[in-house]
């Protein structure tokens, strides 16, 4: 739509918002501080130790402009330093880089960006990203402040959500290839009310994306599928606590009812955002059975479109081995299993038998693991899993041995945080 005259596109209540512009050369430096002084406070730092400086004091940045290759400490380094940081580990970070390869982009969003732009820039779509960017941030923030009870905070957080995504509607059609960045924050709203919900759903938008591709669908069509299957839990947001983490099977005939909900919720939400309009239906449909068993709508067959389908099988698997269907998490050999048995009822059968080669797997390399509580952990214990925060970031990584120090930080984010954390460590370890 044509910009009225007159009319500015970032918002007056960003006006007084501090952004800190990263790079060594000093043309570059001069280039984006010109697109941006109009509408920002802007702060500049010409190498990576100076960034770190510069963000402890005042104004704080509510964003960073990040260049990736610089002398000494480049951009990935910067990055890593503010992730250590409690102050600055939220920080939103835009990587400005002249590597332009898809593995570029992907690395960078791996290590934490929110995204990633290339020079050369375009003013038009700096200044779009960096205002979705305070928009989610705003959201983030407004979201970790509340302290009211559940109404109040599902209210408020579906409110965050759509504002949010009401702005990639209205984003540069140039945005469309590169809006992973922002989902991915999206995705991360949803962590407030559950790290697992995040977790188990980036894990879910990988793998259906791949089964997209080797079931023939367009690049364009997989990418929608794993878009669809990044936010296919989101209307789980409006769970009250203690559904967040309990399995299905355990739960009450009410909870059962307001879990069947949850498909229908987030894709109501979705379908009023016009760009994501396109995965609204499968983001509905992901509950429904092949054979007409399922909800909301009790669609059967080809009637279901195929990316539900897709999502279906990978979801269930997923949640299978986390335990999220079940009582306990099941090994791989028996989640393969469920999923074959379910060939034909609960799933579209040209599916599964796509997924199965994904799903490969040898039996004696499956790891013999169990979950333990913090407090009653041994050193010597060797992770299995990656321990994660309840708030959805990194505490230990995988492989990992225990020790007394690490055991004690455990107990402490425990008893600090008020919720358990699921750790998994190697069943032979347990008891020496």
């Amino acid at each position: 739509m044509d910009k009225k005259p007159g009319t500015d596109p970032i918002k007056p209540n960003h006006a007084e918002a501090t952004i800190l512009v990263v790079d060594d050369e000093p043309a570059n430096l001069g280039v984006l501080n010109a697109v941006l002084q109009p509408h920002f406070r802007v702060r500049v730092a010409r190498s990576g130790a100076e960034a770190l400086r510069v963000v402890g004091t005042a104004p704080r940045p509510d964003l960073v402009l990040l260049d990736v290759m610089m002398p000494e400490m480049d951009g990935y380094t910067v990055l890593a330093k503010l992730r250590e940081s409690p102050v600055t580990r939220e920080l939103p970070v835009i990587f400005v880089t002249a590597m332009d390869s898809s593995e570029n982009e992907q690395h960078g969003l791996e290590l934490g960006a929110v995204d990633y732009i290339t020079k050369p820039i375009s003013p038009a779509i700096v200044l779009a990203r960096v205002h979705t960017q305070l928009e989610l941030k705003a959201a983030r923030d407004h979201l970790a402040d509340q302290n009211a009870r559940l109404e109040g905070l599902v209210a408020e957080r579906t409110q965050a959500l759509k504002l949010a995504l009401d702005k990639t509607e209205t984003a540069h059609a140039a945005l469309k290839k590169s809006y992973l960045g922002t989902l991915m924050a999206i995705s991360a709203l949803a962590q407030l009310r559950g790290a697992s919900i995040g977790e188990h759903s980036r894990r879910v938008a990988d793998m259906s994306r791949q089964l997209a591709r080797d079931m023939g669908l367009t690049e364009a069509e997989a990418q929608d599928v794993f878009v669809a299957a990044l936010l296919h839990d989101i209307g789980k947001i409006s769970f009250p606590d203690e559904m967040l983490k309990k399995p299905v099977n355990a739960m009450t005939a009410e909870q059962l009812a307001i879990y069947r909900r949850h498909p229908t919720r987030g894709a109501d939400a979705l379908a009023k955002i016009e760009a994501l309009a396109d995965i609204a239906p499968i983001v509905r449909y992901h509950h429904e059975r092949y054979d007409g068993s399922g909800f909301p709508e009790r669609r059967s067959g080809l009637d279901i479109p195929l990316g539900a389908r897709i999502i279906a099988a990978v979801s269930d698997y997923d949640d299978f081995r986390s335990g999220a269907l079940t009582t306990s998490p099941m090994t791989i050999k028996n989640s393969h299993r469920s999923l074959v048995e379910g060939r034909g009822r609960r799933y579209d059968p040209a599916v599964i038998d796509r997924l199965e080669p994904l799903l490969a797997f040898d039996e004696a390399d499956e790891i013999d693991e169990i979950r333990v509580s913090a407090g009653h952990l041994q050193e010597g214990m060797l992770l299995t899993r990656d321990v994660m925060h309840p708030d959805g970031f990194l505490l230990l990584s995988k492989s990992t041995a225990l020790e007394r120090r690490l055991i004690d930080q455990l107990v402490t984010v425990e008893r600090d945080s008020g919720r358990s954390v699921e750790i998994y460590v190697l069943r032979e370890r347990v008891g020496r």
